[in-house]
């Protein structure tokens, strides 16, 4: 039964009833005392639990279902049904009968959207242009009231399903995953292939649609379901919208799925993984009971912190002595309402992969060392401060991240502590945590060892992965169960970095964007103290610009390695900072190099100066160099695993930029020795340009202070004229260049790239509105009437201000020719449909473009980001944003028309034929390549004009 609630059923005493009812929800709900949005939680009468967010200042709105079934209820006969049911709600309602109708109005509105499927859970979400949020929630709403389930689409979106399956077969992730359930309790449905493809889906006799049917109404029940939504009207308004819509999803009084039997069985075991890539990874997983009740003191969250510590003396540190890792990280695995379980996993080094055992044993030392002297109140103390403080100064999230985040809290947690769950740490239990420990034994473990060189004798048959299952011998468990003490391993000490200080510190004028602070010899540093956020955090950015980071291929090796190892240097020290909300990046770039240190701006000066310290006076030991040039070179050699339509567009990149390959970077890193990269570094740092930005709750005198810690660490610096340039080669004029990549994937792949004639805004502009115009009938087209793949997508690609459009797809059933064929079909057939657009139609992509531009920033450190940028491109009027906008603003349909007939003029052409579509293809063809054609362009100085040439 339909059951539409309006605003005409409310009489006044229960409007006055639910003003009441909306301040104790209000107040019922513990928010951050930073955020200003408005909380209203409630429940409607069909038990549909809900949580409203009013934020007046938002220009997005977005909402979230969350249904509370997953692949964990899949029919044994029916494996992938749940993904498969998330695929076609897509396709249609009663209301809205047109199967792409939704994804093309959030796509024309400024909006996106998507969903997923978990194991215990289906989560569907869009954002959108904050005005359309109600004929949005209306198309939303009928997934989950009437969806029509049409019969022809059926069958074709179990092939989208199928090319979904058919893309992951070769990643490691999914791959180890799929294995790694070969060792659970059969009886367990996470034990069950969860993605679905043709068979677990067949269509015999057209049953397919009515086991479809039938799932749906077991358990899409307004019962299991919950959701949130964001937008910009009062929280009485956004409740108004959501009873009108949502009152109608039906209430079957369902029940959760839950399988009721021990997740593992028949420990301890090992099980030995071989991966595609080359990697070492070693896994341990310790089950334990279940552990959701005690969200409020988070037993298991301190076991993992004090595990996964990385600072002096940590496990990790420890292993690095050694030379036997490279990472680690301790978490809360498969946390089920019945059972949970903590696991430990280990980048191993090639020295690591041959004494895995002893890193067993060392970290067994560290479970003992935890159980006797870690079970710590001071410690706790400190872990709740943490989360204490980045409670009260949580910043907000994107509103399509926000909503689904808490649409499944909803599922978890009381609805007054919807917010906040992910941050109490009430009360020290040391029993509880005790008794974690206790489980946490080698007799209760599943040792998971992954790598290329492990021997295997099974395959695991969703996605070939080989791999082998041995019980773990009697003096392997004895040696763990005794295990050796280290003297480096230490009980975690106190964190020096949390902050004391969170004044927000007036300032002295209001700037409405940075002001360069200071320029002398090489240097110069722009600053904006924060008035919008008021946040005691800042953002700290500088850049070392030097014509040596990328002169050669080695030279560009050599500064990766350089970043790497101070980055592995200070990890001690940067670890404690990250703990306490102070997070450093160093990287490199195509010009140099960079560090962003951001947080909590009371202890940025002490960090800044070890951070200096550490770039300036680098001395790395032969034992870290290896360690570090061992894992860049993993890295190097896996990028060619990485998904086919991934390193066809990085290609494009590659070309375009003039950036060394992978294989080219692996040769010059082969020659690359300590004492070399020893005598690179002053080079590198020697009369480079060093650009600096101060942004957030920083005073022009600390934002100062802070410059001449950088000037005085790196001296010697000279302006670059040319350092704001990085050129970009300019495509022939209609002679299309093709480059064919030699893929090891059974899926072929393609990125066809259109490029612009300059990098005027106004041509900028045109590329991002047919990027718009393009992007949803390019995926209707060729995703979902064509089933050519998966991964389909048209998408703006500019490269340095130099405009691009690329068409992208990843195909399980088409060769690269084929697929060019549909894309250029696509692109002379659209050609009528922008000539027949009218005035209102290009009004509406304009608006929408517009909304994407304009979109503000919810994080102080996205507004950070938006600043850096505009500098490093030379853009500091920082006004480039609002240019484009005019820019969108001003373009016609002759404009738009000209531009679409001027596309095919530059293009070039990245493609991979996947190994089941090389057969009767002409060699030629496999390996036409564009590589010489590229050098002569940059010889001869064909590059993009830059703006105003």
């Amino acid at each position: 039964m339909h059951y539409i609630v309006t605003n005409k059923v409310y009489r006044y005493p229960l409007f006055l009833l639910l003003i009441f009812v909306t301040k104790l929800s209000y107040a019922a709900v513990h928010k951050s005392p930073t955020d200003d949005r408005d909380y209203l939680t409630f429940t409607l009468p069909n038990q549909l639990k809900v949580l409203v967010i009013s934020d007046p200042a938002t220009d997005k709105a977005a909402a979230s279902v969350d249904v509370s079934v997953g692949s964990n209820a899949n029919p044994k006969n029916r494996l992938g049904l749940a993904h498969f049911l998330e695929h076609m709600l897509f396709l249609g309602t009663e209301k809205y009968p047109e199967a792409g109708s939704y994804q093309e109005f959030i796509s024309n509105n400024g909006g996106n959207h998507n969903a997923f499927t978990a194991f215990e859970n289906t989560n569907y979400f869009f954002d959108i242009k904050a005005d359309k949020l109600e004929p949005a929630l209306d198309r939303f709403s009928r997934f989950f009231i009437e969806p029509l389930f049409t019969e022809k689409y059926v069958d074709r979106e179990r092939h989208a399903v199928n090319s979904e399956y058919q893309s992951k077969l070769r990643d490691d992730g999914r791959r180890g995953y799929s294995a790694g359930k070969q060792v659970l309790n059969p009886d367990h449905s996470m034990s069950q292939f969860a993605v679905g493809n043709l068979d677990t889906l067949s269509n015999d006799e057209g049953k397919l649609r009515d086991d479809l049917i039938a799932f749906y109404q077991r358990y899409y029940s307004a019962n299991l379901l919950s959701l949130v939504v964001l937008g910009k009207e009062p929280v009485s308004e956004l409740k108004r919208l959501v009873e009108e819509k949502f009152s109608a999803v039906e209430n079957r009084h369902a029940t959760p799925f839950i399988s009721e039997v021990p997740l593992y069985q028949n420990l301890p075991k090992q099980q030995n993984i071989k991966t595609l890539k080359d990697l070492q990874q070693l896994t341990l997983t310790f089950p334990i009971h279940a552990t959701r009740e005690y969200y409020r003191e988070k037993p298991a969250h301190y076991i993992a912190s004090m595990l996964g510590y990385e600072g002096k003396g940590s496990l990790l540190a420890t292993l690095k002595a050694k030379g036997w890792a490279n990472g680690l990280s301790a978490y809360r695995g498969n946390d089920l309402p019945d059972q949970s379980s903590i696991e430990l996993s280990v980048s191993l080094t090639d020295e690591g992969l041959k004494h895995y055992d002893q890193v067993i044993e060392t970290t067994f030392a560290a479970i003992q060392l935890l159980k006797q002297h870690g079970i710590s109140e001071a410690l706790y103390q400190e872990e709740q401060k943490i989360s204490n403080i980045g409670f009260r100064f949580k910043e907000q999230s994107e509103p399509i991240h926000e909503v689904t985040r808490l649409s499944h809290n909803l599922q978890l947690y009381p609805q007054d502590s919807v917010i906040s769950a992910d941050y109490l740490m009430e009360k020290f239990e040391p029993e509880l945590i005790a008794s974690i420990l206790n489980q946490m034994t080698p007799d209760n473990l599943l040792v998971t060892l992954q790598a290329n060189t492990v021997e295997t004798d099974q395959q695991d048959p969703w996605f070939q992965a080989g791999y082998s299952v041995t019980p773990i011998s009697s003096e392997r468990l004895d040696k763990w169960t005794r295990p050796s003490t280290d003297p480096a391993l230490q009980v975690r000490q106190l964190n020096p970095f949390i902050a004391d200080q969170f004044e927000i510190k007036p300032a002295d004028h209001i700037l409405l964007k940075p002001e360069l602070a200071l320029q002398q010899a090489g240097y110069s540093l722009w600053h904006k103290q924060d008035q919008t956020f008021k946040l005691p955090k800042a953002d700290f950015f500088f850049s070392i610009i030097s014509e040596q980071a990328n002169r050669t291929t080695e030279h560009a090796v050599m500064t990766a390695i350089y970043t790497r190892l101070v980055s592995d240097q200070l990890n001690e020290t940067l670890y404690d900072a990250t703990l306490a909300g102070l997070d450093t990046r160093i990287y490199p770039h195509m010009r140099g190099l960079s560090v962003k240190i951001s947080g909590y701006d009371d202890k940025q000066q002490q960090l800044l100066t070890e951070v200096v310290t550490s770039l300036r006076q680098a001395q790395f030991t032969q034992n870290r160099f290896a360690r570090i040039k061992e894992k860049y070179a993993q890295e190097l050699k896996n990028s060619h695993k990485d998904k086919p339509f991934n390193q066809t567009t990085g290609e494009v990149y590659n070309l375009l930029l003039q950036s060394s390959s992978a294989d080219k970077k692996l040769t010059a890193l082969n020659s690359v020795t300590l004492e070399k990269l020893q005598a690179f570094i002053p080079q590198l740092l020697h009369k480079a340009e060093v650009r600096m930005l101060a942004h957030g709750n920083l005073t022009r005198t600390e934002a100062l202070q802070m410059a001449q810690t950088v000037q005085a660490g790196l001296p010697s610096a000279e302006i670059n004229a040319n350092s704001n340039s990085l050129p970009v080669i300019m495509l022939p004029k209609n002679y299309e260049l093709t480059q064919t990549l030699p893929l090891d994937h059974n899926d072929s792949a393609i990125s066809v790239y259109f490029q612009g004639n300059n990098r005027e805004t106004e041509t900028q502009a045109e590329f991002i509105l047919l990027s718009e115009i393009l992007s949803a009938p390019f995926y209707s087209s060729l995703r979902t009437e064509q089933q050519l793949g998966y991964v389909v997508f048209a998408t703006a690609l500019p490269m340095r201000k130099a405009p691009g459009l690329a068409f992208v797809i990843q195909s399980p059933n088409t060769n690269p020719i084929g697929l060019e064929t549909q894309i250029n079909a696509f692109i002379d057939n659209m050609a009528s449909t922008l000539k027949t657009m009218d005035a209102q139609q290009l009004e509406s992509f304009k608006s929408s473009v517009i909304s994407r531009i304009s979109q503000k920033e919810n994080r102080m450190g996205e507004l950070s980001e938006r600043y850096w940028r505009e500098i490093d491109r030379g853009d500091t009027d920082f006004d480039s944003r609002e240019k484009l906008v005019a820019a969108v603003s001003a373009l016609t349909l002759d404009d738009l028309l000209r531009s679409y007939t001027q596309l095919p003029e530059r293009r070039l052409t990245v493609r991979s034929f996947g190994e089941q579509h090389r057969h009767h293809v002409h060699t030629h063809t496999l390996t036409e390549n564009c590589e010489l054609q590229i050098a002569r362009l940059k010889l001869e100085g064909q590059f993009v004009p830059e703006v105003g040439s």
